[in-house]
């Protein structure tokens, strides 16, 4: 059972790894079981074709994005605590960004996908939106009626398709830097509803922002 495990581990990693780098579409289950020095046949015994494999993949990674989005920030006044949070967000992302980078013609193929993450955008949006109304009440943001559920699905859809811009806009951008820029991007969206202090803000948050690209 211990080889099993490993083995189907091991599958996953090499797919992640080659789907990531070369695009999904562009690798077949005799592609990773080459690199994996295994056969085509020991590849089957675990996952039955690549659409299994992507399913395997999405479990990894819907476990992991649940735990960030459900995490609490520890203190969501500090510009260090936001930014950090939303790192983790963007990185666990980019680590599975060749789904992000082919959303539809993924979900096409393996269509029990679909509602799962449906549900993974919506826990995006639940974690937004509690995160700014939090905010809002405690007096450090101003909405006018109406504000709050386009800035939410702004936001979401920003930590949903930011890693498929930057692939369009750019092939060769360092992943910290990208993620970084994925994050300022985020921020500097709350910056206008900080009343008197978002010149201040938006300028600690520039600095915060080139202090850690490369």
């Amino acid at each position: 059972m211990a080889t099993k495990i490993k083995t189907r581990d091991r599958i996953l990693k090499t797919a992640l790894d080659l789907f990531n780098a070369e695009g999904e579409a562009e690798v077949s289950t005799v592609d990773i079981a080459a690199v994996l020095d295994i056969s085509p046949g020991n590849l089957y015994y675990h996952f039955k074709g690549k659409d299994a494999i992507i399913e395997g993949l999405f479990d990894n990674f819907e476990e992991e994005i649940h735990q960030v989005l459900s995490a609490p920030i520890a203190q969501p006044l500090a510009i260090e605590d936001n930014w950090i949070y939303v790192y983790i967000i963007f990185e666990e992302i980019h680590d599975f960004r060749f789904f992000y980078n082919a959303i539809p013609s993924i979900l096409d193929r393996c269509p029990a996908l679909r509602s799962r993450f449906r549900r993974v955008i919506s826990l995006k949006q639940k974690m937004v939106e509690a995160t700014l109304g939090n905010l809002a009440g405690e007096g450090i943001l101003h909405f006018n009626d109406g504000d709050l559920a386009p800035l939410t699905e702004r936001l979401a859809l920003q930590m949903t398709y930011w890693v498929q811009f930057c692939a369009l806009k750019t092939r060769d951008q360092v992943q910290a830097d990208l993620i970084h820029e994925g994050v300022y991007a985020v921020l500097s969206q709350i910056t206008p509803y900080l009343g008197p202090n978002r010149r201040a803000y938006h300028a600690l948050l520039h600095e915060f922002f080139l202090s850690r690209t490369t």
